[in-house]
């Protein structure tokens, strides 16, 4: 953190959250750009809680902001997910029988189509597409969200004669990893084939398998084949577990954050259900016991929330702000996102 008087931080931990409104509208007229919206920020009076070792605020106020354009760096997404594992998080159990092979550009696809044949999908610039989406894992809190270029699966098995039945899709890495999806599921998605995030190649001749609103174990690395196949059952698809529903997290945190009083503080985060909208954030300074609604008017399902809350408090103390979201299906962050900062 540049100037840890201007920004907020503390450690990042499980909590609740609160959410402010921010028009997507608005948010959509400039790339990138925050909406601002809520009150203007203002100090209020906190009083000491017995026993618990924080001041409070009640109905906490501040200024809301949120987009759903801001990029994960593509050295923070390495460090996130990690770079040895067959996905883009943590290996499933379900793995493909296929042989290993040398990942490139080039990518076979056979099963049970008439006729097997390969792709070369460097030569396919003219179906290329480029998107924003979101990297998250099922049970784990990492989370990321990256501008991708790539095919789309449609286009690459487009030419293929399929058996009667077919109904599984497969994409199988280079070490012979691949969890099978229902085929409908990956057309339906707009799966691509990606070789390029965030402006650079993925590695050197190598293409990973990305697609909205699916948890990132489904994200081959390193595809070297495509199976079309079919199946007695149609496999199912793995969704967010239900303790990673409203995933939730505060990034600008230090443990050494220390403002003034009347300080005005920053807090920074994302969220993501990876299925359904977020439709507001929730925050709290005094435990839960109230909470502040941030609407996200207008945010989608495919892309995260990035959110800033800014406010400001009167009395010197150590505080805790508690992060949570709301998905337009109901459902609050069972972990919500919380940190601690100290007003002098």
């Amino acid at each position: 953190m540049k100037d840890s008087r201007k920004t907020a931080l503390a450690g990042l931990a499980g909590a609740t959250v609160a959410v402010c409104v921010a028009p997507l509208a608005a948010v959509a007229e400039t790339p990138g750009a925050y909406e601002a919206v809520g009150p203007t920020v203002q100090a209020v009076e906190s009083v000491e809680v017995p026993g618990a070792g924080c001041a409070v605020v009640h109905n906490v106020q501040g200024t809301f902001a949120f987009n759903q354009d801001e990029i994960t760096p593509s050295d923070d997404l390495f460090n996130i997910f990690g770079a040895t594992v067959e996905s883009m998080c943590s290996k499933p159990t379900v793995a493909s029988a296929q042989d290993n092979g040398v990942a490139s550009y080039y990518v076979n696809v056979g099963g049970d189509i008439k006729k097997a044949y390969t792709v070369n999908i460097a030569e396919m610039g003219d179906d290329a597409v480029e998107n924003v989406l979101v990297c998250s894992c099922a049970t784990g809190g990492a989370l990321g969200q990256a501008a991708v270029v790539g095919v789309p699966v449609e286009k690459v098995i487009s030419v293929a004669e399929l058996e009667d039945g077919v109904n599984t899709f497969t994409a199988v890495g280079a070490d012979g990893y691949g969890v099978p999806m229902p085929l409908q599921y990956v057309l339906d998605n707009k799966a691509m084939l990606v070789y390029e995030m965030n402006g650079g190649k993925i590695a050197a001749g190598t293409t990973q398998l990305w697609m909205p609103k699916t948890v990132a174990a489904y994200f081959t690395r390193d595809i070297v084949s495509l199976r079309l196949t079919k199946e007695e059952a149609v496999p199912t698809v793995n969704t967010a577990a239900l303790d990673r529903r409203g995933k939730v997290e505060i990034v600008n945190t230090s443990d050494t954050a220390l403002f003034h009083t009347g300080d005005a503080i920053t807090f920074k985060g994302h969220a993501d259900d990876l299925g359904a909208p977020i439709v507001a954030l929730e925050v709290s300074l005094d435990g839960g016991e109230t909470w502040t609604l941030c609407p996200t008017d207008g945010a989608t399902a495919d892309r995260w929330v990035s959110w800033e809350f800014t406010t400001q408090v009167a009395d010197p103390g150590t505080y805790e702000l508690t992060v949570r979201a709301l998905t337009d299906d109901g459902v609050i962050s069972p972990i919500a996102a919380t940190t601690r900062f100290t007003v002098e």
